[in-house]
């Protein structure tokens, strides 16, 4: 017992010190590492020829960033995923100290989600497929298909509370209508396939060369609860 007594001092001192040597690592120095483990994910991962894309499975990682990841990889890629994480923690800790970003606002900064339609197999390689992939004959066929799984997506969870829900928008052209989303019900999901739907719109109004003039409504009441079912009423400000 005495034994051990002794040596709790000694290793607390010791993780001390080497808390003391990271928090004195600059941000420069942290995201040089942090973009080094990036490209080793992204090595690892494209190290498997892709013969038959059903092997890979798509992983989204926080703030929606994507991966396709074989499965004979992934406790190697879970692995070097927490390695950038801690990367990405002293990065972002690092910032903090010199000035350069705080944590929430790098936050409020962060892209809009991108989701990925699906994934393909191309030249041996799996490739994710995203909006801006697509010509405008497969975004038209996409685009009723995705507003059919909008509306009926919480067909079977009825509205008695509005404050159990919050206002999206979804584009439908150059405006956007209001859309309901459950503050606990499978809400991540819902948000995805609005941002989807939003993201292949926004690919039609490209290939057609849609100028839109932004007399639209650009603001959204709280979700209202009508006949057992939400909506939003959305409006110019």
């Amino acid at each position: 017992m005495k034994k051990i007594i002794f040596t709790l001092p000694i290793i607390g001192f010791l993780l001390f010190i080497a808390c003391s040597k990271d928090s004195s690592k600059s941000y420069d120095y942290w995201s040089e590492l942090a973009n080094k483990k990036a490209e080793e994910i992204s090595t690892l991962l494209q190290s498997v020829p892709c013969t038959s894309i059903e092997e890979f499975e798509i992983i989204q990682r926080p703030y929606y960033t994507y991966y396709l990841v074989h499965s004979s990889l992934k406790s190697q890629f879970e692995k070097l995923q927490q390695e950038l994480d801690y990367l990405h923690d002293e990065r972002n800790k690092a910032a903090e100290r010199e000035g350069k970003i705080f944590y929430d606002t790098q936050q409020f900064s962060m892209p809009v989600p991108n989701p990925p339609l699906g994934k393909v197999c191309d030249n041996g390689k799996p490739k994710l497929r995203f909006a801006h992939n697509l010509s405008l004959e497969e975004v038209n066929v996409e685009l009723p298909k995705k507003y059919k799984e909008l509306q009926e997506f919480y067909k079977d969870v009825a509205c008695s509370n509005p404050n159990d829900w919050q206002s999206h928008f979804l584009r439908t052209g150059c405006c956007m209508e209001g859309i309901a989303v459950h503050k606990t019900l499978r809400s991540n999901e819902m948000i995805e396939k609005i941002q989807l739907y939003n993201r292949l719109t926004e690919r039609k109004l490209s290939l057609e060369k849609t100028s839109c003039q932004g007399e639209c409504p650009n603001m959204a009441r709280p979700v209202q609860c009508r006949d057992g079912k939400p909506f939003v009423e959305v409006f110019k400000s």
